[in-house]
């Protein structure tokens, strides 16, 4: 009873979510890098994780995801991590060198790209494949294993 509860929140909460292409995403992470979801997608499936510095559950989620972020180089998908209304570039880069989070993070504190990516609830993951399509999506709690198998998915 409790699965079919939880799994009824999660689609409610997804219903708004962007689906089929992705949203275009170009623009300079709070590192200086230039972003281009297009070029990245080109190297394989791209993990986008949308998470706030004040939001509870994504600290559950992001050592998961900062994980995933520092194996990708070597296996051919890329991490992009987007700041909700977390602050300035130097708050949410403090917040993440004090937890030790070394993921690549776009600042969104205008809310810009959750609102292009139909993002209300943190933690939401998107998983781009190489075609430019959004082929998987979760909110909430999700598993580093889960993560992996979906963008190994998504690289087939």
């Amino acid at each position: 009873m409790v699965f079919i509860v939880a799994f009824g929140i999660a689609l409610y909460q997804q219903r708004d979510m962007a689906s089929g292409i992705a949203p275009a995403i170009q623009a300079p992470l709070i590192s200086g890098i230039a972003f281009d979801l297009e070029q990245a997608q080109s190297k394989g499936p791209v993990l986008i994780y949308f998470w706030g510095t004040w939001c509870a559950v994504c600290r559950a989620v992001s050592p998961a995801v900062d994980a995933i972020a520092m194996e990708a180089p070597s296996n051919q998908y890329t991490v992009l991590s987007v700041a909700l209304s977390s602050g300035n570039d130097a708050k949410i880069s403090q917040y993440q060198t004090k937890h030790g989070y070394q993921f690549e993070t776009l600042n969104d504190d205008s809310g810009h790209y959750s609102q292009q990516w139909g993002v209300k609830v943190t933690p939401s993951i998107f998983i781009v494949n190489p075609q430019g399509e959004i082929s998987y999506v979760s909110t909430g709690v999700t598993s580093q294993w889960g993560m992996r198998i979906r963008l190994w998915l998504a690289g087939m």
